[in-house]
C-alpha cells in the first residue's frame, strides 16, 4: 500500500524531505529567484490576471494532508491514490494554458460587486441556490467550480466510477484550496491597487516553497456537510476576513525597503507564515471534508479494496 511516507518527493521538491544543507540550499535559491524575476513579473501582473492558485508545492502538500484528516475506510481507500493526488494536484492550473475560460474557475473576487459580508452573494448563491450569471462568472465562479465537482465526484462513488473518481477528486481539492487562500477573493488579487503589486505570487508561491514543512498545519477533522453551498460560503468568508493580515505583512515587511532587499523574505515569512498556515490548516480540513462528505452522499458505497499495483 502507499502511504504519504513511501511517496518519492524528490522529482517535484528535494528539500522537502532533504537534507539541512539541501533545504538551504533551496530556500536561497527560492529567494534568488524572486528577488531576479520580481521586476518583471511585476510589469506583467499589473495588467494581466492569471490563473492564480496556490502553488504547486502548496497544493501537493494540502492534498497529502488532506488524505490522513479523513475518517476510515475513506483514508485507506485515499491512501490507495494519494501519489495520484499529489502528482495531479496542479493539473486545473495548467488547463489555463489552452483554454482561457478556466481562469475564473480559480477565485471569487467577493468583493466586485458586494461589501461584507456579502449579503447579495450570499442570497444569491446559498438562498437561491441560483446559477452563477455572466458577471458572477466575470468576477471568478469558484464557489460554484466546488459544488459541481463535488457532486461529480459523490456520482462517481455512488456508480462505483474509480478512475473518474480520482481525477474529480483532484478538482475539488485544487478548488477547494483555492478558495482558501484569501487573495483569490478580492479584487486587489495582486496587490495592483494598493502598490503591493507581486504579492500573490510572495505569499502563496515563494514564501510556502521557501518554507516548506516547516509550516506547521493543524486542520480540523474532516466532516459531512449537510448544506454544501453553506460550508462553501463560510469558506469564502473566512477566507476574505484573512485578506487584511496578508496586505498588513508584506506592507510591515517591506517598510524601509524594496522588495529587492536580501532582509525583505525573512521578515515577511515571520508576518505571514502564521496566516499561511491558518489557511492551509483551513485548506487540508476544507478538501477532507469535501471528499468525505462526497461519499455520505453516494450512501457510503463499499470501497475497492487495496490492491497489490501502485496507483
Amino acid at each position: 500500500m502507499e502511504t504519504v511516507e513511501s511517496i518519492d518527493w524528490a522529482h517535484r521538491s528535494q528539500a522537502w524531505t532533504g537534507s539541512a544543507p539541501g533545504w538551504l540550499a533551496q530556500r536561497s535559491r527560492a529567494r534568488a529567484f524572486f528577488r531576479l524575476s520580481a521586476p518583471a513579473l511585476v510589469c506583467l501582473l499589473v495588467f494581466t490576471r492569471l490563473a492564480w492558485s496556490w502553488g504547486r508545492r502548496a497544493h501537493e502538500m494540502i492534498n497529502a494532508r488532506a488524505v490522513e484528516n479523513l475518517p476510515e475506510p475513506l483514508r485507506s481507500y485515499f491512501r490507495e491514490r494519494v501519489g495520484y493526488l499529489v502528482e495531479h494536484a496542479s493539473d486545473p492550473d495548467q488547463l489555463t494554458a489552452n483554454d482561457p475560460s478556466e481562469r475564473p474557475h480559480h477565485y471569487t473576487d467577493a468583493d466586485a460587486d458586494d461589501t461584507y459580508p456579502f449579503p447579495r452573494l450570499e442570497q444569491r448563491f446559498v438562498r437561491e441556490r441560483g446559477r452563477p450569471t455572466a458577471a458572477e462568472r466575470r468576477n471568478g465562479d469558484v464557489i460554484w467550480q466546488i459544488e459541481t465537482y463535488t457532486l461529480r465526484l459523490s456520482r462517481d462513488f455512488k456508480f462505483k466510477q474509480w478512475d473518474a473518481a480520482d481525477r474529480d477528486a483532484v478538482f475539488v481539492a485544487h478548488y477547494a484550496a483555492d478558495l482558501t487562500q484569501p487573495l483569490h477573493t478580492v479584487v486587489n488579487y495582486d496587490g495592483q491597487l494598493t502598490h503591493q503589486a507581486g504579492i500573490h505570487a510572495r505569499f502563496e508561491t515563494e514564501m510556502v516553497n521557501a518554507m516548506g514543512d516547516e509550516l506547521r498545519l493543524a486542520p480540523r477533522p474532516a466532516s459531512a456537510e449537510p448544506d454544501l453551498r453553506s460550508r462553501i460560503f463560510r469558506e469564502l468568508v473566512a477566507s476574505y476576513r484573512a485578506r487584511l493580515t496578508v496586505f498588513d505583512a508584506d506592507r510591515r515587511a517591506v517598510a524601509a525597503r524594496s522588495y529587492l532587499d536580501p532582509g525583505f523574505f525573512p521578515a515577511f515569512e515571520k508576518l505571514a507564515a502564521p496566516i499561511a498556515e491558518e489557511r492551509m490548516s483551513a485548506a487540508v480540513s476544507f478538501v477532507s471534508s469535501l471528499w468525505y462528505t462526497a461519499w455520505v452522499r453516494a450512501g457510503r458505497p463499499p470501497l475497492p479494496p487495496p490492491s497489490k499495483e501502485e496507483k
